[in-house]
């Protein structure tokens, strides 16, 4: 069977019914564009994790006497696992960094009189380690160190942003769990109702011989068709979003090519779906054999 041939068909067909194809690829788009949406979010909430972790410093706070020599406990504390950088903050310096935090509050300072700030020392994890479960058990570490009177670090933002991604996490699998059964049901309806305005044109083609591809391959092409209209008209809302909202919220991660290949992909997997779905619906009136003949088992073609 010619493909030219079978590609004029499945645009015959397309013509057809091009208001139900166009209004059915809006709504196709309009699924895919959620999922963007929730995956653009979730790639985001990931980033800012990874951001937090890299920046997340455990503060081991210090008694006067070690803060007059706090070598011996900075290589104690470098020798505990997940390590990756330490430095000593004198009373002075934190002093100064406070100063430098509140900005032109510091007379607030002023009415303190005596600096009340203890030396610290300032502890930062290797990334890959920095999770809830290991700040904690390094906190606990620290704690059994003599001279370090407290401890404290961000372990309680990291743990609400890991909360935050768990609930993108299971919002997206919800949502593409909608995602694909709505997009399957309406490539399913169309190319189904396409099928049902051929069902005599079918049923001749069957008569002359035509192969089980001849009838199945227009219908298929026009499922893929349906599923990339849906995923670039996706994909071009999702990144005219994205142009609004980073003009309001500075620079929020987009990766354009994760973004444009999995709507184009799924939107082809879901109209191919869609099209086996309602194909299969069709009567087997005939049966093909790997050479492409054909032979008739004595139904007509209906649908339904």
């Amino acid at each position: 069977m010619n493909a030219l041939y079978l590609l004029k068909e499945a645009f015959r067909t397309i013509n057809r019914n091009r208001q139900q194809f166009f209004l059915s690829g809006a709504v196709q788009a309009i699924c895919l564009l959620l999922l963007s949406l929730f995956t653009l979010l979730t790639f985001n909430v990931m980033a800012v994790i990874q951001a937090a972790s890299r920046r997340a410093e455990i503060y081991a706070f210090v008694s006067d006497e070690v803060a007059e020599n706090p070598t011996p406990l900075e290589q104690r504390i470098a020798r505990i696992a997940g390590v990756a950088e330490i430095h000593f903050v004198s009373r002075e310096d934190a002093l100064d960094d406070l100063r430098r935090d509140l900005g032109s509050d510091t007379s607030l300072l002023a009415a303190i009189g005596e600096n009340p700030l203890p030396a610290s020392i300032r502890i930062r994890l290797h990334p890959n380690y920095a999770t809830v479960e290991n700040v904690n058990a390094t906190e606990q570490k620290l704690l059994l160190l003599p001279g370090v009177t407290e401890v404290w670090s961000g372990k309680e933002l990291l743990a609400q942003l890991n909360r935050a991604l768990n609930t993108a996490f299971l919002l997206d699998i919800i949502l593409f769990t909608i995602v694909t059964v709505s997009l399957l049901f309406i490539v399913f309806q169309t190319v189904e109702n396409s099928i049902f305005s051929r069902t005599q044109e079918i049923e001749i083609m069957e008569l002359v011989g035509a192969s089980r591809t001849a009838v199945w391959v227009p219908f298929l092409i026009q499922g893929a068709l349906h599923g990339l209209l849906g995923g670039i008209l996706s994909f071009g809302l999702t990144f005219l979003l994205y142009r609004i909202v980073s003009s309001f919220i500075p620079a929020p991660l987009f990766p354009i090519w994760l973004i444009l290949s999995g709507n184009i992909f799924l939107g082809l997997l879901f109209g191919l779906g869609g099209s086996y779905l309602a194909l299969t619906r069709i009567p087997s009136t005939l049966t093909a054999t790997p050479s492409g003949s054909t032979r008739r088992i004595g139904r007509t073609a209906q649908i339904g």
